[in-house]
């Protein structure tokens, strides 16, 4: 994350994260403020996961607690689908201040791809 993104990262700016991401967990709010303020890429898995669980059904949450998450189809072992998927898209966009193309999705379908391809594009933008 370039200095100005994180310089354009105010007070008010900060609210708004806040507000939009008021469905996900402390952690993964303190996460993503921390993200936008300092462009820590330690915070990603954190942001990534809190915004997994927010879009999936309760009952299958425990299986972020697998020791394989990496593995995890989104599909097929999360529920999330491809409608959920451009929901969750756009709140990463904002949680991170990154910019996603809708092309850039197609390879993508374990949690290891999303935390690899989130990691690239912070460090690109």
């Amino acid at each position: 994350m370039s200095n100005s993104s994180a310089a354009a990262f105010n007070a008010e700016a900060e609210q708004t994260l806040r507000e939009s991401l008021k469905r996900c967990s402390p952690a993964t709010i303190e996460a993503a403020v921390k993200f936008r303020q300092t462009g820590d890429p330690a915070q990603i898995n954190t942001i990534i996961l809190g915004l997994l669980e927010r879009f999936m059904d309760p009952d299958l949450r425990p299986k972020l607690l697998e020791p394989n998450i990496d593995d995890l189809n989104i599909l097929s072992d999360l529920g999330i689908d491809s409608l959920t998927m451009v929901e969750m898209v756009m709140l990463v966009e904002e949680s991170l201040g990154l910019t996603v193309d809708n092309n850039e999705l197609r390879g993508i379908k374990t949690i290891g791809d999303i935390k690899r391809f989130v990691a690239g594009k912070a460090k690109t933008q």
